[in-house]
């Protein structure tokens, strides 16, 4: 017996969900429960988001915790670990809680999320020209992936070795690989 899937309307999905206990991502009228994450996930990407705020305490840029939603087009809704944006945020919503502009994305992966993060999402962001770099963590090692737009896709560069820098050239700062993964047991 054959079982139809209901596609939804970003409206619908909007609603649904707001009320929602758990976020869900939005994939052209399909749904991606996005459950909380492991303690690794939540450290790590709580540390990037500290980092990357006491980095840029002094320029216009906003740095954002994994609750805003990223409008990529009219279809598609992104849950972000962490986004960045430098100038004045603009929002595709009265409540302020859909980001059109971020400058800098950030995703922690588990083993559910790899390959998503690492093909579907590369594609996602890069398809956002406000999107200047779209930053990787692991959440079971010290490894990191930095994507930054160029004029023919993305330039990719990894990490790591936990001594390591990443120059986020869109920011104009640099991350510590060891800060963002300190208290985490790899």
């Amino acid at each position: 017996m054959a079982v139809e899937l209901r596609q939804m309307t970003v409206e619908e999905y909007l609603a649904f969900d707001e009320a929602s206990e758990i976020q869900h991502e939005f994939i052209d009228g399909e749904l991606i429960p996005m459950p909380g994450g492991s303690g690794p996930h939540n450290l790590i990407a709580a540390s990037a988001t500290t980092a990357l705020g006491v980095a840029l305490v002094d320029r216009d840029c906003y740095v954002f915790g994994s609750q805003m939603r990223v409008q990529i087009d009219e279809t598609k809704y992104l849950y972000p670990d962490v986004s960045v944006v430098c100038g004045e945020p603009a929002y595709g919503d009265d409540n302020k809680v859909i980001l059109l502009n971020p400058t800098v994305v950030v995703e922690v992966t588990s083993p559910s999320s790899l390959t998503t993060d690492h093909v579907d999402k590369v594609a996602y962001y890069g398809a956002v020209p406000s999107i200047q770099g779209y930053l990787i963590l692991d959440q079971d090692r010290a490894f990191a992936a930095w994507y930054t737009r160029a004029e023919s896709g993305w330039r990719l560069r990894q990490f790591s070795d936990l001594a390591a820098e990443i120059e986020l050239e869109p920011l104009g700062c640099t991350l510590k690989l060891a800060e963002i993964y300190r208290g985490v047991r790899l």
